[in-house]
């Protein structure tokens, strides 16, 4: 494998740890605090739930996706469209003033760690998994749709 392969492999195992541990905080800590969104009222009700209720598992999934090099290209896509809204969001809220509020993107996983992660700082890691996906979508050797984990793949 080339040196840019190697990186991605990388890029998509921190992006996967990063998305696992939001998800895994999340599921451990059900609060009705972790999802902020920028217009709450022009979400109905049962899209509120259902990203609420769905958001945990599918961080999970992408995080284990990721973390193994399943389909890693295509998980890479997803997450850049899940990232890509995350920093949407953000970006209203800290321009609407609520930068230094918490933002419990990690659940109970900011807790074990003692970290208080603000909106702005929450902004800075969505930068960072905006950077890792595209590593791994442009630069992750194979298939877009490659089943073979990374570690099993020959050199």
């Amino acid at each position: 494998m080339t040196r840019a392969s190697w990186l991605a492999v990388g890029a998509g195992i921190v992006l996967g740890l990063i998305f696992l541990a939001a998800g895994l905080g999340k599921t451990l800590s059900q609060t009705d605090s972790f999802v902020i969104f920028v217009f709450p009222e022009f979400l109905p009700t049962a899209l509120d739930k259902l990203i609420f209720r769905w958001l945990p598992g599918v961080e999970i999934l992408i995080g284990v996706l990721l973390i193994t090099g399943v389909i890693a290209r295509l998980v890479a896509s997803f997450a850049l469209a899940l990232t890509v809204g995350l920093i949407a969001n953000n970006t209203i809220l800290l321009i609407q003033g609520f930068g230094d509020k918490p933002c419990n993107c990690f659940g109970a996983a900011e807790r074990w760690v003692q970290l208080r992660l603000s909106i702005a700082g929450a902004l800075y890691i969505d930068i960072v998994m905006l950077i890792l996906g595209i590593m791994v979508l442009f630069y992750y050797r194979g298939k877009f749709i490659s089943i073979n984990p990374w570690f099993l793949r020959r050199g």
